[in-house]
C-alpha cells in the first residue's frame, strides 16, 4: 500500500510541475507575441531608426506622435487601462487594424522615454512640424478623453502636460 502512494505522490509533484511549466510557457507565449505585433506595427509604418538618435525624434508622422503623446500622458497617474487602451484604438479614426497599430506604435514610442513629460516634450515637435498648430485643438480633445475614461480627473502632471502641447503648438 506505501509502494501505491508514493507512486500516486510522485505522479502527483509531476503533474503540479507540468501544469507550471504549461502556463510560464503560454505566458512568455504572450510576451512574444505582443512584441511581435509593435515589432510589425512599427515595420508597418516605416519607421527607420536613425544612428545615435533617440527613437521618439525619428517620428515622422503626426498621428504616430499624437498616439505617443495620448499614450504617456494617459499613463502618467497609472499604467494604461484596458478602457484607455480601446478609447485610444476609437479615437486613433483609422480604419480598426491601422488603428491597433497606432496605439501599439504610440505606446512603444512613449515607453521609450525615460518619463512621460520627456515623450510628450519630444513629440509635440513632430505634432506641430508635420501637422501643425491647427492639429493642437483635436490632440488635447483626444488626451482628455482617453485620460478621463475611467471617470479620474486629470491630476497636476496631467495638466502640466496638457499645457506644454499649447505651449509647443502655439495654442493660447
Amino acid at each position: 500500500m506505501h509502494i501505491l502512494l508514493g507512486i500516486l505522490g510522485a505522479l502527483s509533484v509531476a503533474l503540479i510541475w507540468y501544469c507550471r511549466v504549461k502556463s510560464a510557457r503560454e505566458a512568455a507565449g504572450e510576451l512574444v507575441g505582443a512584441a511581435d505585433h509593435v515589432r510589425l506595427a512599427i515595420r508597418r509604418f516605416g519607421y527607420l531608426r536613425k544612428n545615435k538618435t533617440h527613437p521618439a525624434d525619428c517620428v515622422d508622422d503626426a498621428r504616430l506622435a499624437s498616439a505617443g503623446i495620448v499614450a504617456a500622458i494617459a499613463g502618467m497617474d497609472a499604467p494604461l487601462s484596458q478602457a484607455e487602451i480601446d478609447r485610444m484604438t476609437a479615437e486613433a479614426g483609422a480604419d480598426p487594424a491601422e488603428a491597433v497599430d497606432i496605439v501599439a506604435f504610440g505606446r512603444w514610442v512613449a515607453g521609450q522615454c525615460n518619463t512621460p513629460e520627456e515623450a510628450v516634450r519630444r513629440l509635440v515637435s513632430v505634432v506641430h512640424d508635420k501637422a501643425g498648430p491647427d492639429a493642437g485643438p483635436d490632440l488635447l480633445a483626444m488626451v482628455e478623453t482617453v485620460a478621463t475614461v475611467d471617470g479620474a480627473p486629470l491630476d497636476t502632471r496631467e495638466t502640466d502636460a496638457l499645457e506644454t502641447i499649447r505651449r509647443g503648438l502655439g495654442i493660447a
